[in-house]
């Protein structure tokens, strides 16, 4: 912003004549000394007086009585429709029983006892119809939505800096005051009305924190996400109608796509009796169906009329955060809410995991800080090329970010709060109140209590993770790239024996290593070229069951275009075995040297002198018969665990036309030939690790692989279910195998290095990619 410019800020009547005549500077970056010393006090102080309010244009109020007006219409125009069918009801019963008149005056006495049964059914059809009809056009209007996730509400007395904090962004942008401020788990902040509509007509507010936008923001950023939640509030008719919007396009969601008890009953009367009754049900699923479609019209035209308004209220909203916490400081934030984003998805990830082995971490919010804090240079510059590239879309409620940022380029750089330092100041214990949190959040999604001793530090479980990592890191070292996890490694029984010529088993590692280099990139050539057969083998998958129940697949690939019937299905699934069968040779030259470094550095572990110089060589030496046996078992069942993935995907694509075709001899035919092939093939890998005892740390000490790879064995005339298993238990078992053999890579460097080798590098792709050309 130029000197010339004025500053978007309303002086306070109290602020120093000093600080008046002193001209505009930058402000000092403060100290760790200065931020220690931060006081509630020096925090409140911290505001310099309060924004300029942000005028709508002309233009703009115009736009919103427009809006205001369609949003409203249209729920009047669903209304006005079931008047109609009503009317039309009522007008068919009144008027049309002349018919029966006519047919009772007919001449031949013979036909007419089938003319008046016929006359009947005409006449009570419509009838039936239009009241089922009447029924789920009504329904709609008392939906009420679904539950929300569980929530925590504050007390003043409990947080009093963060409630002045909060009522000091609202005086500083001129909103009203929340009455409630509750935290729940989102990457995200909200202000809305505390009782929905019941709230409408005062200023009974209430704002929800998301706690890991606390951990991740520094106060200034914090500060301005609040002004710009409080911004749409600071104009009450602009508050009412975007609630108004809001709601009317939730309910237009929830109405079109949610399903109930009475749809589901519907559907099973029309299937379950005798077609000669159950026609006039269909007919009337017909027109349910059709007026869900005019539903769906009337959402989509006010998603799109309202979104314009919408966006022009962010951009509004987005003027209240940049003079408050600054224009520089908005561009920031905005880049940061991005990474926070990116960052949770990664917690989430990590939660998967330490749930796969019975623990919890009891904070989530410390979590994501802490993969927010870890994100790789390659992911920031993904969402930095995402924010770039991002267009605004008709139906979009928010404008790019970009936008946005250009949208308040001309507000001041710095705003009226600039503290830097950490918005969890706020609270009196804010890992307290985030443990809380995390557990509401817990029993949102089990619907349960979780027991105290499932739950677990960051530290310990972030610990166990980097473990992970490392194991990770270590095949990939190991094997600089060139692995590929649908190929099976057959180990021997020696890998646990020591060798009886240690100088000679040394030799044969050192021969291997070299000559598994040597021939890397020749091999990972084979190994793209297996892929690509494996890729081809998928389709053919999903071509021969959709031949065999007779499914048009919409797939714009040239070669599952080509597999047009059965005999060109059976042909190309034959063409590709042969060549996978003369690739698979080429690559079992380069596993078995792989096979036999590994081996012959964990043979030489158990060398007194080489297992004397191992860290935790007395762990390593408990676990590796455990850790061998599961990498035996897992390897042996790859082949059968790619079968397995094959199935479920030829299973989903059937179950995608299961609602249309669950009539379909031939294809109910099909479907349960894939589901008994699955539920045989889950059954017998399962069986094979059901003696195997879990080879890592569990929260339940006796668990085997089987129990961990699956929790409990599916329905068999359950499809969803069988299919839901087969997923997991491919992912964990594949998961598994990977996760053995890099702890077995980790012992076998340690012994490389031992032996004078140096470990290798970290595996670039793009060097490969160098060497390759």
């Amino acid at each position: 912003m130029s000197d010339s410019a004025p500053r978007r800020v309303k002086q306070s009547v109290q602020k120093p004549a000093k600080a008046e005549k002193s001209s505009p500077a930058k402000p000092r970056k403060r100290s760790s000394r200065e931020i220690q010393k931060l006081t509630p006090r020096k925090i409140m102080q911290a505001f310099e007086g309060n924004i300029e309010p942000v005028t709508p244009t002309m233009m703009y109020r115009l736009c919103a009585l427009l809006v205001s007006f369609v949003m409203v219409l249209l729920p009047l125009i669903y209304i006005a429709m079931i008047g109609g069918v009503i009317w039309g009801v009522y007008f068919h019963a009144v008027h049309s029983l002349s018919m029966f008149e006519a047919g009772s005056s007919s001449s031949s006495t013979r036909n007419r006892g089938k003319g008046m049964i016929l006359l009947l059914l005409v006449y009570l059809t419509p009838i039936i119809v239009g009241v089922i009809l009447i029924i789920f056009m009504l329904k709609p209007l008392f939906s009420r939505p679904s539950h929300s996730s569980a929530f925590r509400a504050l007390k003043r007395e409990k947080e009093p800096l963060l409630f002045m904090f909060v009522d000091q962004v609202c005086d500083a942008v001129g909103a009203p005051q929340p009455v409630q401020i509750n935290l729940d788990i989102q990457v995200n902040a909200s202000a809305g009305f505390r009782r929905g509509w019941l709230s409408m007509l005062g200023n009974d507010l209430v704002l929800t924190i998301g706690m890991p936008l606390v951990a991740g923001l520094s106060l200034r950023q914090f500060s301005g996400v609040l002004a710009h939640e409080f911004g749409h509030f600071s104009q009450g008719a602009g508050m009412r109608l975007s609630f108004i919007i809001r709601s009317i396009n939730m309910w237009f969601m929830r109405v079109v796509y949610e399903r109930d008890a009475w749809d589901e009953r519907l559907e099973y009367l029309s299937q379950s009796i005798d077609i000669r009754v159950s026609w006039v049900l269909y007919l009337a699923r017909l027109f349910v169906w059709l007026t869900r479609k005019i539903l769906w019209l009337l959402m989509m035209v006010g998603h799109l009329v309202s979104g314009f308004l919408m966006r022009q209220m962010e951009f509004d909203a987005d003027r209240y955060e940049a003079r408050l916490a600054g224009s520089r400081c908005f561009a920031v934030t905005s880049k940061r809410l991005a990474l926070l984003g990116v960052a949770n998805q990664g917690a989430l990830s990590d939660l998967g995991q330490f749930y796969a082995e019975g623990r919890l971490v009891d904070n989530f919010p410390a979590l994501i800080n802490i993969n927010l804090n870890k994100l790789p240079e390659e992911v920031k510059q993904a969402v930095n090329k995402h924010i770039k590239e991002e267009q605004t879309g008709w139906f979009d409620t928010h404008p790019a970010t970009l936008e946005r940022i250009a949208n308040i380029q001309d507000e001041d750089p710095e705003g009226i709060f600039q503290l830097k330092s950490p918005a969890t100041v706020l609270f009196s214990d804010f890992s307290r109140e985030a443990k809380f949190v995390t557990r509401d959040f817990y029993y949102g999604v089990f619907g349960k209590k979780i027991p105290r001793e499932d739950l677990h530090s960051v530290d310990e479980l972030q610990i166990r993770l980097e473990a992970e990592n490392e194991s990770h890191k270590a095949v990939q070292r190991f094997y600089q790239g060139a692995i590929y996890p649908n190929r099976p490694l057959l180990f021997s029984e020696s890998a646990i024996h020591t060798p009886d010529d240690a100088k000679q088993c040394a030799q044969e590692l050192k021969s291997s290593r070299e000559k598994q280099l040597k021939y890397r990139v020749k091999y990972k050539s084979f190994i793209d070229e297996y892929r690509e057969f494996e890729s081809k083998s998928m389709s053919v998958t999903m071509a021969e069951v959709a031949v065999r129940a007779r499914l048009k697949l919409d797939i714009d690939d040239p070669f599952f275009k080509s597999l047009k019937n059965y005999d060109k299905v059976i042909n190309a699934k034959h063409g590709i075995e042969r060549k996978k069968s003369e690739t698979r040779g080429e690559l079992e030259k380069y596993e078995t040297l792989v096979v036999n470094r590994l081996e012959r550095g964990l043979q030489l572990f158990h060398v007194p002198k080489v297992q004397a110089q191992i860290a935790d060589a007395a762990l390593w030496e408990r676990d590796l018969p455990d850790l061998l046996l599961a990498l035996q078992a897992t390897n042996s069942q790859i082949s059968r665990l790619w079968e397995l993935h094959m199935n479920s995907v030829a299973l989903q694509v059937l179950l995608r036309f299961f609602d249309d075709l669950r009539t379909d001899d031939k294809y109910c035919e099909v479907v349960l030939s894939e589901m008994e092939k699955m539920e045989a093939l889950l059954n017998s890998i399962y069986n094979r690790f059901k003696r195997l005892l879990y080879p890592f740390e569990h929260s339940r000490v006796d668990i085997s692989i089987a129990e961990f790879a699956l929790a409990r064995i599916p329905e068999s005339n359950n499809p969803a279910e069988l299919l839901g298993a087969a997923e997991a238990l491919f992912d964990s078992l594949m998961a598994l195998n990977h996760r053995v053999l890099g702890r077995l890579c980790l012992l076998a460097e340690q012994v490389e290095t031992l032996l004078g080798f140096e470990v290798l590098p970290e595996y670039q792709e793009a060097d490969t990619d160098e060497q390759e050309s």
